[in-house]
């Protein structure tokens, strides 16, 4: 999807979402009840429907059979929908160490699924929407503020922020034109380093001023959304203010205990939790309202020694400077 690459605990946490994703795609069947072998050809046929009440029937809408082959990339075979929405596709070669996914185009918006070819029953239904570019139908069911480290000696702080957006229609969210018409997600002002992880299909974003905005289509349901960056902060305290563009159903700020303090205005208790053997300083708040703005404030952060300063502002100089005083 072309994002950066991520720190380790939000790369695990986004493996096991698309793992979950792919263990599910995978238990979709085919046709006529049999397990064919390796080099023969089958028919592969499914329908699309129009899960959107009252909407047209995807008559003539095109559908593509993905192949991705070890060693040889991905091949790609199109069809289309009949009268009542069905496809066909002939002549599917069984490989083993091959992939298949099934991709539709629809109104702006892509619908994919995995297929097994190992195992073969019932025709497959891909189910489209008709598409809306009002964000009223979004909102965030779960959202996790996570406080991951403290670089003493760079003064920035490490956050990560998972949410459950949810699209509660029966319409797929597609991005408008205008940066306006975008998702958005705001950052604290100076964060550096964003990495953004999601697994809707197709899914990309840009940085703006105040944050980034997710160029992505949002089906009906609930889809996963993971962002870590760094924040800098002066002294020993860090305050900002989040605004809760789409609210926040269920709302939990952890920190790991000790590291520092964290405080907002929504009076939440601290309650400590062991969460893999780690004790972190947990904060829980429910029905954030859209729009709401939150304010967070961080203190307590150890102040760094003499060596660890000066190795900073030493690995901070530019190489240009230091050269000649090296071949002094």
């Amino acid at each position: 999807m072309g994002f950066e690459k991520g720190n380790i605990f939000l790369k695990i946490c986004f493996c096991s979402v698309v793992l979950g994703m792919i263990l599910s795609a995978s238990t979709v069947t085919l046709v006529y009840g049999f397990e064919p072998i390796a080099g023969s050809k089958i028919e592969v046929e499914g329908v699309v429907v129009n899960g959107t009440p009252g909407a047209d029937r995807p008559v003539g809408i095109s559908v593509a059979l993905h192949t991705n082959k070890l060693d040889e990339g991905v091949s790609l075979v199109q069809t289309f929908t009949g009268s009542d929405g069905s496809f066909r596709f002939t002549d599917v070669e069984v490989i083993n160490e091959a992939l298949y996914g099934i991709s539709v185009i629809y109104k702006g918006a892509t619908y994919t699924v995995g297929i097994d070819l190992a195992f073969v029953s019932d025709p497959l239904e891909i189910v489209v929407y008709d598409p809306t570019s009002s964000d009223e139908v979004i909102s965030i069911s779960r959202a996790s503020l996570l406080f991951t480290n403290a670089d003493i000696a760079a003064r920035r702080v490490s956050v990560m922020e998972m949410v459950t957006l949810r699209n509660g229609s029966d319409l797929t969210y597609t991005p408008g034109d205008g940066p306006m018409e975008l998702l958005r997600f705001g950052l604290p002002v100076g964060s550096d380093q964003l990495v953004v992880d999601t697994g809707l299909e197709q899914a990309d974003w840009v940085q703006v001023d105040r944050g980034f905005a997710l160029l992505a289509s949002v089906p009906p349901g609930d889809h996963e959304i993971m962002y870590s960056y760094r924040v800098p902060y002066s002294k020993d305290s860090l305050s900002f203010t989040k605004k809760w563009r789409y609210g926040a159903q269920d709302l939990r700020i952890v920190v790991p205990a000790g590291l520092f303090d964290v405080t907002t205005d929504l009076g939440m208790p601290i309650q400590v939790m062991d969460i893999g053997g780690i004790n972190y300083d947990v904060q829980e708040a429910i029905n954030i309202g859209r729009g709401q703005v939150t304010e967070v404030r961080l203190t307590g952060f150890p102040r760094p020694t003499f060596i660890q300063t000066f190795s900073h502002n030493l690995n901070s100089v530019r190489y240009e400077y230091i050269g000649p005083v090296g071949l002094a």
